[in-house]
């Protein structure tokens, strides 16, 4: 009679979750190193002493009581449009309930914004409230401030991740890109994402990691 374990067996259900998780705090790991380089190659001796100044006067001015402006911004955030393809019951843009003027982020003020900032920017975030995508103009935004040398992120509802605009993506120097899933069933999905499509989403995600495959690409992370 064989003493070999079945599979089944208690023993190698706790060796397999135990590796699972090893496995999952090592993708992290290998994600934020990469993350983080990409990050450092960005900077410059510049951009650092700028943040150096705006910390250093804030905490002066929270010490003094005494109002201290030093440097320039060294992080912005635009938002590439208010518009929204799905209807989010806790979101402005989902409930097409804003109170402030509407539209596309024009890429002559985002340009004039940059080429003032550019050489103290650290990081740029390309998101708000509304899906990033809808502006026809987004990536070549994108690719203005990588080609400034200024981190960049976005967040997308992934329901335009189509392997046109996944190239695009990566080809636009983007450096982090989040896709929101809410749920891992379409009934749970479509309980906040509302008219939106997981399958469509998750198929988006999959066409992402196979352009950067086939580009040879290390981003967006």
């Amino acid at each position: 009679m064989s003493n070999a374990l079945p599979k089944y067996h208690p023993k190698f259900l706790g060796l397999n979750v135990e590796i699972g998780l090893f496995l999952q705090k090592f993708n992290g790991l290998r994600f934020f190193l990469s993350d983080t380089i990409t990050f450092l190659k960005k900077l410059s001796i510049a951009k650092v002493y700028n943040a150096l100044l705006v910390i250093t006067s804030f905490y002066l001015t929270r010490w003094t009581k005494k109002p201290k402006v030093w440097g320039l911004p060294f992080s912005l955030s635009f938002e590439p449009t208010t518009a929204c393809n799905l209807r989010c019951p806790e979101c402005p843009s989902g409930l097409r309930s804003f109170t402030r003027p509407t539209g596309n982020l024009k890429a002559d003020f985002f340009r004039s914004s940059i080429d003032q900032l550019h050489d103290r920017l650290m990081y740029l975030i390309f998101y708000f409230q509304g899906e990033p995508y809808i502006n026809p103009s987004f990536l070549d935004m994108v690719q203005f401030a990588h080609e400034k040398k200024i981190y960049t992120i976005t967040s997308t509802n992934g329901h335009f991740l189509s392997p046109e605009n996944a190239e695009k993506t990566i080809r636009s120097g983007l450096d982090r890109l989040i896709i929101s899933v809410d749920g891992t069933t379409q009934d749970t999905y479509e309980q906040y994402r509302i008219g939106g499509k997981l399958e469509q989403v998750l198929e988006g995600a999959r066409t992402m990691v196979a352009m950067k495959k086939k580009l040879k690409s290390k981003t967006p992370t």
